[in-house]
């Protein structure tokens, strides 16, 4: 029989994880898994099992990581059985994160929030992803290595040329905004 004080600290563990992470492990699957919320939700909940069964000295010091890891795996398991493996959907996430502004605040930064997060969307999977995790998840460079199997330093260097790209099409884009166009 399962010592019970381990059974309370899982416990305590997983009411934890649901407090802090839930919704963010939920979008964040949900971009993986081309929007699907419904299975994202059924990952987070397997994850939260699983964290459950786990030993919680083993996993307590990192947990963010730690659940990000496993949801991020299990969607790629679900995306191979489905022959369909694809990063680059991520509308729901959008929807389903609030990295939109106040409303209080000005329509100007709403339009820029927008903007930046369109460019985000035009960047190459693992860029777009290593921004996601870092911005809408708040994650750190250990965290996300932890979660993508990248190195620290990798993680890094890709975070280091998707700020790069993303001024660019920033750049790109406004000044194609003010450039007068003849007809």
């Amino acid at each position: 029989m399962p010592d019970p004080h381990v059974q309370d600290e899982a416990a305590v563990l997983v009411r934890r994880a649901l407090d802090q992470h839930e919704s963010t492990l939920i979008a964040y699957t949900a971009s993986i898994l081309g929007g699907d919320i419904e299975r994202a939700r059924d990952v987070v909940q397997d994850a939260m099992l699983r964290l459950y069964l786990s030993e919680p000295d083993r996993v307590r010091d990192n947990l963010k990581s730690w659940l990000f890891t496993v949801c991020r795996n299990r969607a790629f398991d679900i995306l191979r059985k489905e022959q369909r493996l694809d990063l680059g959907n991520d509308e729901v996430i959008d929807a389903a994160t609030d990295h939109e502004p106040d409303p209080s605040q000005s329509a100007g930064m709403h339009e820029l929030y927008a903007h930046i997060w369109s460019c985000v969307d035009r960047l190459r999977p693992n860029q777009r992803e290593v921004v996601r995790l870092k911005f809408q998840h708040d994650c750190s460079y250990q965290e996300i290595a932890g979660i993508t199997g990248l190195s620290v330093g990798n993680v890094g260097f890709i975070m280091h040329h998707a700020i790069k790209k993303l001024r660019e099409l920033m750049s790109t884009d406004i000044s194609e905004e003010y450039t007068p166009t003849h007809s």
